[in-house]
């Protein structure tokens, strides 16, 4: 893997404010860095390629840790594959920073609550990167120099604002990760314990405890992209669990890395049906993107489980020193566990009348 995504992301932000910068002087030259800042970010965030990532910044191991498939012995169908639904958690626990701090969450959600659209802050520097190419292709284009640089303003602001955050957050030390994502690891355990007794009947379950997750989830990219001719996309489904340790069970509609990447139709009816008149179980707007975007991006049936107290877009203490085993509670690990069997159960069902049929 390529680990330290601020370090990747705030080299984007030079690169794109250089290039606004240098437009004054040889627009060419402008247009062309903030060109390659965009593809690069959008391939990063996306999890599709690596640019600057994979020239700038060192290679370093991590380990996913894959289970055998349960039930073990399976019994013999037609297809060449059987049906899988993959199990996510990661493992590694995440930086702290002034991002995460409680004055920069509540002046993100006033900027959430008038943004017509749904977005994330990796979104958001995205699009101030790309919306910084036409006034550039403009200025090429010999448009009134003074208008151009106005419309520059904007966009190269953001990107300065988030080069400062991610600076401080690629300073700053790793949070204990109870909650985000230790409590997934073990709602993950508990979720294959459960499951063994009775087996599923028409679909291999396989945990995936994935290294590198707060890294743009190299490591669940590295399975997909390792086992993709043994993952067959009508038959594979993947349910990313993620900081389930204070707050109602939920599943998330909408993780947007770059562009928004619904959760999987199928998945989620079964999730709704699942969390109807259930008062401790219910659908989360929007979350920070997670595996199940990764998967969903690449062509996978995915969706991300979690626990909130609120619809927040990131639970509390999220990336802070706070995020200690003492703040987790073991129900909220309980309840996300159990709506993950369930679905997988519901999963289960369908899959097997429609073998039948």
């Amino acid at each position: 893997m390529h680990p330290h995504w601020p370090g990747v992301a705030f080299v984007h932000c030079l690169l794109a404010i250089a290039g606004s910068l240098l437009a004054g002087v040889s627009p060419v030259a402008g247009f062309a860095l903030v060109f390659v800042a965009a593809v690069s970010l959008f391939g990063d965030l996306s999890g599709r390629w690596y640019l600057i990532r994979r020239l700038l910044f060192f290679r370093r191991a991590s380990q996913n840790v894959v289970s055998p498939p349960l039930p073990p012995e399976r019994a013999e169908t037609a297809s060449e594959e059987p049906a899988r639904v993959i199990v996510c958690a990661h493992v590694d626990s995440p930086l702290t920073g002034a991002a995460y701090n409680d004055w920069a969450l509540r002046a993100w959600a006033r900027f959430a609550r008038i943004w017509p659209a749904r977005t994330s802050p990796q979104a958001v520097i995205f699009w101030s990167i790309a919306l910084l190419l036409p006034p550039l292709g403009a200025r090429m284009a010999g448009v009134d120099v003074e208008l151009i640089s106005a419309l520059q303003l904007p966009q190269t602001f953001v990107l300065l604002i988030a080069a400062f955050f991610l600076g401080e957050i690629a300073l700053s030390p790793p949070s204990p990760g109870a909650n985000d994502n230790a409590a997934g690891v073990a709602a993950a355990l508990a979720v294959a314990e459960r499951l063994r007794e009775p087996a599923p009947e028409s679909v291999e379950v396989v945990l995936l405890l994935a290294g590198a997750g707060e890294t743009t989830r190299q490591g669940a990219r590295s399975f997909i992209r390792s086992h993709r001719k043994q993952l067959p996309k009508d038959r594979t489904w993947f349910i990313d669990i993620d900081s389930p340790g204070r707050g109602d069970a939920r599943f998330v509609a909408l993780e947007v890395p770059v562009i928004a990447q619904p959760c999987s139709r199928e998945l989620g009816e079964l999730s709704a049906a699942l969390c109807d008149g259930e008062p401790d179980r219910a659908e989360l707007p929007l979350a920070p993107a997670g595996t199940a975007s990764l998967a969903g991006a690449l062509g996978y049936p995915a969706i991300a489980l979690t626990a909130r107290e609120t619809d927040g877009f990131v639970p509390l203490d999220h990336h802070t020193p706070d995020d200690t085993p003492a703040a987790v509670d073991p129900e909220a690990i309980e309840r996300v566990a159990s709506l993950t069997v369930d679905l997988i159960r519901l999963l289960d069902r369908d899959v097997g009348r429609r073998e039948k049929h």
